[in-house]
């Protein structure tokens, strides 16, 4: 399992970094991938498309993806407030 949430939040950041320097038509490729990638895993999980156990695993995927978006968000924006902090105590004059 920890293996899937790495794979998936590795996915996510790289979607939100690509996808932010990308048109709509140039997105739909990607788009398709993480659609037959979840279809993937939730075949594999032993569930059948039009099934309501297939719509709440595809649901989950979804979920999963957005948490993984904010939570790398997230340790960007820690990181850049790190960086921010070092970069000012060493530009202060020392005693």
């Amino acid at each position: 399992m920890e293996i899937h949430v790495s794979r998936l939040l590795l996915i996510v950041v790289a979607a939100f970094v690509l996808g932010a320097c990308m048109s709509a038509e140039e997105q739909q490729p990607q788009a398709r991938a993480i659609a037959a990638d979840d279809d993937a895993a939730c075949r594999s999980a032993g569930v059948k498309p039009g099934t309501p156990a297939y719509v709440q695993c595809r649901e989950n995927r979804s979920n999963q993806r957005a948490i993984a978006l904010r939570e790398g968000e997230r340790s960007m924006q820690r990181m850049q407030w790190e960086m921010n902090q070092s970069a000012m105590r060493q530009s202060m004059p020392r005693m």
